[in-house]
């Protein structure tokens, strides 16, 4: 399964570190993308369209300035004309709790994200899950 993380590092308790602790949590339900830590290539916003296109759920990673974020925007309403059920963690001052948020949700998801495992989303189906 492809997961695709959404934020901005506009804040500061979004940054480096909690990307790669976020990384490696969500790496146990399957592949992660995070844009700052995953993306090499030459054209990085090409790749990014490419890697939304290829997830089976899109995590948002909700900091207070996902709101004036253009590419966070754009990539929640790729996510919706695509399909790709948002799964929204609090973002919250410290990297402990932001964390616990991660893994609640992801454990309160868990089933939700093994229907998504190995399948995507057909393009037919017109529901679209906010958690």
């Amino acid at each position: 399964m492809n997961i695709f993380v959404s934020y901005t590092t506009r804040d500061d308790n979004i940054d480096r570190e909690l990307l790669e602790r976020i990384s490696e949590i969500i790496s146990l339900y399957g592949h992660c993308y995070i844009d700052l830590l995953h993306n090499t290539e030459k054209n990085k916003q090409r790749h990014v369209e490419f890697m939304l296109s290829q997830s089976n759920c899109v995590i948002l990673i909700a900091s207070s300035s996902i709101f004036i974020s253009k590419w966070v925007q754009w990539e929640l309403n790729e996510a919706k004309k695509r399909c790709i059920p948002i799964i929204i963690v609090e973002a919250k001052s410290d990297i402990t709790n932001t964390l616990k948020n991660l893994k609640s949700k992801l454990a309160t998801n868990a089933y939700l994200l093994s229907k998504l495992e190995n399948k995507k989303l057909q393009s037919h189906q017109k529901y679209q899950i906010f958690i």
